[in-house]
Formats: C-alpha cells, structure tokens, sequence
C-alpha cells in the first residue's frame, strides 16, 4: 500500500513517529514543559546537544506550533523559547506515558 492509498489514521501516526523519534525531540520538550528558556540556557541544561542539532529541532517544533520563539528586543537582542498551549497539552500526554516506563523495561 502506498502512502496515498494508506488510511488518515496511518499519515498521522507515521507523522507522529517521525517527529517524536527525533533526536533530542522529547528532550527539549521535557525542558521547556517546566519554563521558558534560551537558546544558550537550553543547550546549557541538554549536556551534548549541539547548537546544529538544537536550532533543528526548535525550528522542527515551531513549525509543528508546539513552541513559541519570542525575540526580546534587548541589546544585544535575546530569543526565548517556550511551548504554545498545543505543546502543553502535548506534553502532559507525553507525562503520562512516562508512568508507562517501567513496563516497557521490563
């Protein structure tokens, strides 16, 4: 079956996957569920993500509206990165599959 002959539910979830088997993905989105943060604060608290890898996934999750960036016309100018109401409410749904941890490991 091809991807057009492939029922919605089957793009979706492909979609999904996709941007959640991302490296890094869920860890910047674990960060930025507990504040808003920096560009250079984020990558001080992801211990080995790059600043290559970091500016990917922060323009991956805005365009997918789960993260704001929000230019503060500071001098010098600053970015702050926080989740939209959509990455929040993802993000819950992320925490609660976190309780699932501990079957999957066994």
């Amino acid at each position: 079956m091809s991807d057009t002959d492939a029922p919605e539910w089957h793009r979706e979830w492909h979609e999904l996957r996709s941007l959640l088997g991302c490296k890094w993905t869920l860890h910047v989105l674990r960060l930025l569920s507990t504040d808003s943060y920096g560009f250079n604060e984020i990558q001080r608290e992801l211990d080995g993500l790059t600043p290559t890898m970091l500016s990917r996934r922060l323009t991956q999750l805005t365009e997918y509206g789960l993260v704001n960036r929000e230019l503060i016309p500071d001098s010098p100018p600053r970015t702050r990165y926080e989740l939209t109401e959509t990455g929040v409410a993802f993000t819950e749904i992320l925490r609660q599959l976190e309780q699932f941890t501990p079957l999957v490991e066994n």
